[in-house]
């Protein structure tokens, strides 16, 4: 009888038990589960198993000492190899029971537990592996998303923080994303590099980062997601909850994609998070084409390319130059960089000679559709500028859109055709030829293979040595080619653009010139001002703003402002530390007041109308209602300017700020 208790407890019980498939599927779960669910499973399986033994064995083989018994059994189940006694003492337990002990011993405490030590281990490098394993950091870095910029951002990174770790976080396979790192940074950079699996729209992911502890953030996004920009933002209400509940203030820098997205972040205030995130908008394309021109310079490791200027040496009042922008393809990187001029090409010679304007040619084959969306995109530009359409193939759909006495200075011009028609070489050469014109081709495909193709074979005036004719040709990993070609005097003037080992300046948020800019705008009620410490510069940038201030649009104002000193400084022989006079200052003055028509109609803003310009006439403070709502009642003619609702006339702003520059480009030298 008892045989059959026993039989019953070792066979049929587990087979009934773990035979029932919910049970079996509980078991399951246990198993699969982290190392202490193992651990603790096997020590409850040991501990009834040997209770279930040891009650056995006094059963079949009653003794008067049960403590020598349990120990001697204790010491068949915990050491299998031993057949000995335990302590010298004599136990008649069966030998038949000794070595059903021994053997279950053996399987749990020899196998299982030898299995799961294993399986530990290998689980846990899987993890490592996988990015599944979340450190406690603190002062690190963080990065949402691997992106195609991610290999030259680290890099940067690591520079600028090199005592700080850098956490990637990625919905892309670990192994992929470490591969495809690790093969472009050295092995010092690795070691501070740990990539983690997550989504950053999941708000238990994003809490395992510990981003309340980090210095910095970045949210660049995954490659080829179709929301990025979405998903992006979604991100940063998410960083924001966080942030607040542990009341703590971040920098996070947030990569859009689209440059209609990154425009829009560029007026429009987040008033909901700008009290926990220094928000950081940035765009690739309008990166690289501050880059090539305001930067004019491409750095990395290797190499230093210098891109020659839009308006060479300068042009200044009697310069009888102009810049003509050739732009071939519209695509996201050629709409940049012809936005990018038209922030910043504005010249004291359009003063005198109306006709003396920046001219921007756009090439592409689908440029009539191309131009609907440019259209509805900054259609209160196209009404106050000269442009033009013209179809290479259909003469007939030419048609140029111009108005008499435009304020503007600045010509968008658009071309459909492929750049291997003939007629389409024909107008790149007459334009090579043209006299009194600062020349420069930007070849922006998509597909590089095909831009260098094209960089290549422009009409042969476009490589005369005797005409400083510049041509960039976009490249992304590599511009090898370029630079071996940079040897044969034809393509010497050929430069390439758009990699991504340089796709963000880390020290643009950084940058004190737009600071500078704000502290002497803030100061135009004292005195000329000719000192710009730089604590107090950053202070005043970063907290003394007004309440119904539109910060981020004015912080931007403030950039593209900065962006065009060198400009100025060019068109005027402007000597670092010596004071203008009043010709030049009422000169750069007005220079200065085309450039904000066209920086403002570029972010949205429009002119206002005849009636809401009677408004403000009689009721100033109208002027801030009408700002709020994109509307300015100063974007127009210099001469036209009149009084604010402080009662000075704008155009003693723009005064000021010229006034200032020589001391600010003393200072930031300094």
């Amino acid at each position: 009888m008892i045989k059959y208790i026993l039989l019953f407890i070792f066979i049929v019980l587990p087979i009934t038990l773990f035979g029932q498939k919910k049970n079996r599927r509980r078991l399951d779960r246990i198993i699969s589960h982290s190392f202490w669910w193992q651990i603790g499973l096997l020590a409850i399986t040991v501990t009834l198993l040997f209770i279930v033994l040891c009650t056995a064995s006094f059963i079949l083989y009653p003794v008067s000492d049960g403590e020598i018994r349990i120990w001697n059994m204790l010491s068949h189940f915990i050491e299998p190899g031993s057949f000995g006694v335990y302590n010298g003492e004599n136990d008649e337990t069966g030998h038949l029971w000794i070595v059903i002990t021994k053997l279950l011993g053996m399987i749990f405490l020899g196998g299982a537990l030898i299995a799961i030590l294993s399986n530990m281990l290998e689980r846990h490098v899987d993890k490592i592996k996988n990015g599944k394993i979340y450190y406690k950091f603190t002062g690190h870095i963080v990065i949402f998303g691997f992106d195609k910029m991610l290999i030259g951002l680290t890099k940067q990174i690591a520079k600028e923080h090199p005592n700080s770790n850098i956490v990637i976080q990625t919905v892309q396979e670990a192994a992929f994303v470490r591969c495809e790192l690790f093969a472009h940074v050295n092995e010092d950079i690795e070691k501070k590099i740990t990539i983690v699996n997550g989504y950053r729209n999941s708000m238990e992911d994003m809490k395992k980062l510990r981003i309340e502890k980090c210095k910095e953030l970045f949210l660049l996004g995954e490659s080829g997601e179709y929301d990025h920009d979405t998903l992006n933002v979604d991100c940063l209400q998410k960083i924001k909850t966080i942030l607040k509940s542990k009341k703590t203030e971040k920098r996070c820098h947030v990569l859009f994609e689209h440059q209609s997205t990154f425009a829009v972040f560029q007026w429009q205030d987040l008033y909901e998070i700008k009290e926990w995130i220094d928000f950081v908008p940035f765009n690739f394309y309008e990166t690289w084409a501050q880059k090539i021109f305001v930067a004019c310079e491409y750095k990395n490791a290797d190499n230093i390319i210098d891109y020659p200027k839009l308006d060479r040496t300068g042009i200044g009042a009697e310069s009888p130059e102009t810049v003509h922008l050739v732009i071939i393809g519209m695509s996201r990187m050629g709409i940049a960089l012809g936005v990018q001029a038209s922030h910043l090409c504005h010249f004291p010679n359009f003063i005198k000679d109306k006709t003396k304007k920046t001219r921007i040619t756009f090439i592409d084959e689908n440029a009539d559709r191309k131009i609907i969306f440019l259209k509805d995109r900054y259609r209160h530009l196209f009404k106050e500028i000269t442009h033009s359409f013209e179809d290479m193939e259909n003469p007939e759909n030419n048609k140029i859109c111009s108005q008499e006495n435009l304020f503007t200075d600045i010509e968008w011009h658009f071309i459909k055709g492929r750049i291997e028609n003939p007629a389409v070489h024909s107008k790149i050469e007459d334009w090579c030829s043209e006299k009194n014109v600062f020349l420069t081709i930007a070849v922006c495909f998509s597909y590089p293979p095909a831009a260098i193709a094209t960089g290549l074979y422009l009409p042969d005036t476009a490589y005369d040595i005797n005409k400083d004719i510049s041509v960039l040709i976009r490249q992304e990993t590599s511009y090898s080619t370029l630079k071996m070609l940079a040897n044969s005097p034809k393509f010497k003037n050929l430069k390439a653009f758009g990699m991504l080992d340089s796709a963000y300046d880390l020290n643009k948020a950084n940058d004190l010139l737009p600071m500078m800019i704000k502290y002497a705008y803030d100061k135009t009620q004292n005195e000329p001002i000719r000192s710009f410490p730089k604590d107090i510069i950053k202070e005043n940038w970063k907290k003394n703003w007004q309440p119904e201030d539109n910060i981020s649009a004015l912080k931007w104002s403030n950039c593209y402002c900065a962006n065009s000193i060198f400009v100025k400084q060019r068109a005027v022989n402007i000597n670092i530390g010596e004071e203008l006079n009043s010709e030049n200052i009422n000169l750069l003055a007005r220079v200065e007041h085309n450039r904000w028509n066209i920086e403002k109609l570029l972010m949205g803003f429009r002119a206002a109308t005849p009636e809401e310009s009677n408004e403000i006439k009689v009721d100033k403070a109208k002027k801030k209602f009408y700002r709020k709502n994109l509307i300015h009642e100063d974007i127009r003619h210099y001469d036209e300017l009149t009084e604010d609702y402080t009662g000075r006339n704008v155009r003693e702003y723009d005064e000021y700020i010229i006034r200032a520059i020589p001391f600010m480009l003393e200072a930031y030298e300094k």
